[in-house]
């Protein structure tokens, strides 16, 4: 029944891709009905848990939908109009709570703390749209990376310009789901329930969490806090109704592999999303070779080296995603084929064959920490398989806590 259901949505939306696709970056009713397509999936997949909530993992009760809606629900769920164009992303039992008042205080008003969140949000929006349509004045347009100019500069200068340039364009997503937010907290939607001081919290469907995003140096930190409805998506319906597989590894990628064909059929979404999953390992990989190396954690967390970790994890983080994003940022592969190769492919070279070589001769030769099953004599070499990402587009937002990343951990 999920498949049937998947099949008939995200085709009538790869349909729509192909008959309303051109060649630049389009705007038509395909962008909200992506947001649709993700919405009804859910709705779906949680109407179909209910029908089977006994059998079901705990994890899914929790948005289980036991009494299935009508079509005026279901209409009225659709199009709520703070969620229908760009998202938010939210449940069907999250949206019945707002429906029956779970927003309204003891005396059943609109709460007043829902004032100030929300003007921050949309302020916060409001700024990063002026930052983005200040840098469409002067950033390079996609034409500019096939040009003479760009390609005559240095290699170091060229990757820059893209950085740049990636920085700059992604903007424009925060924007929107800021100002969305914005309007959700006000609705009353964004209200969830309140925090360890007795707080009203106003977080339920956030999308970005702007200081992680802005101050995050590795990439788990920037996937937990960019297009958190999405990834929460993505982690509750997808990816944990992959248990069957047995892989972890093989979940993530067929996880980022649906994300891909639902942004549409260009290669470059695809090259994106494996390229993530690439990195993330990569990631892991080294984490997991600072843990086991004697000295090495000891070194990084003293306080002098604090800025220089910081500072070479936020120039890897921005330098690899922003060769990675023109794929994504200049759609048609004749448009970002030139800037890629200008970079000499340095982005795939690096994490798909230079880093795993590096990490099997590291791992092999690096000196390991003792452990007690090593002085008993009966250790193991518990890394000889490739480490797999712990975080992704799949990672619990923060919201959640680690309670159920560790539940989901025990799960897998």
């Amino acid at each position: 029944m999920n498949f049937i259901n998947v099949a008939h949505l995200q085709g009538h939306l790869l349909l729509g891709y192909w008959f309303a696709e051109s060649d630049s970056y389009d705007i038509n009713w395909t962008t909200p009905q992506c947001i649709l397509t993700l919405r009804f999936i859910g709705m779906v997949m949680d109407v179909y848990d209910g029908f089977h909530y006994e059998m079901v993992k705990p994890d899914m009760k929790k948005t289980a939908i036991r009494d299935p809606p009508g079509m005026l629900e279901i209409a009225a769920y659709a199009f709520f109009f703070c969620g229908s164009v760009v998202g938010p992303q939210f449940t069907l039992a999250h949206f019945r709570q707002f429906v029956n008042g779970h927003h309204l205080d003891e005396n059943q008003n609109p709460r007043k703390s829902a004032l100030m969140p929300s003007l921050g949000r949309f302020v916060a929006g409001v700024t990063y749209c002026v930052i983005y349509q200040w840098s469409c004045v002067w950033i390079p347009t996609p034409e500019w990376f096939q040009s003479a100019e760009f390609l005559n500069m240095s290699f170091f200068w060229r990757w820059t310009w893209v950085m740049i340039w990636f920085r700059l364009t992604l903007y424009r997503y925060p924007a929107m789901w800021l100002m969305s937010e914005g309007s959700a907290i006000l609705s009353g939607i964004g209200y969830n329930g309140k925090n360890e001081n007795g707080e009203d919290r106003w977080d339920a469907v956030r999308d970005i969490h702007i200081w992680k995003f802005e101050t995050g140096h590795d990439f788990s930190s920037i996937v937990m806090s960019f297009n958190c409805g999405t990834n929460t998506f993505a982690r509750n319906h997808i990816f944990r109704r992959l248990r069957w597989l047995n892989s972890k590894f093989g979940a993530h990628l067929v996880t980022l592999m649906y994300l891909a064909i639902w942004h549409g059929y260009h290669l470059g979404y695809f090259i994106l999303f494996f390229y993530e999953l690439s990195c993330m390992v990569a990631q892991e990989q080294l984490y997991s070779l600072i843990e086991r190396t004697p000295g090495w954690s000891q070194l990084i967390s003293q306080a002098y080296m604090r800025p220089v970790v910081i500072i070479f994890g936020h120039l890897v983080v921005k330098y690899s995603m922003g060769f990675i994003f023109l794929t994504f940022g200049l759609i048609k592969t004749k448009e970002w084929i030139v800037p890629i190769g200008s970079l000499y492919y340095a982005g795939f070279i690096f994490y798909l064959v230079i880093w795993p070589i590096s990490y099997q001769i590291l791992r092999r030769n690096l000196p390991r920490k003792k452990t007690k099953e090593d002085i008993s004599g009966g250790g193991k070499d518990k890394s000889t398989a490739a480490a797999v990402p712990s975080n992704g587009i799949m990672a619990s937002n923060e919201k959640e806590g680690s309670k159920e990343s560790q539940e989901t951990k025990k799960e897998l």
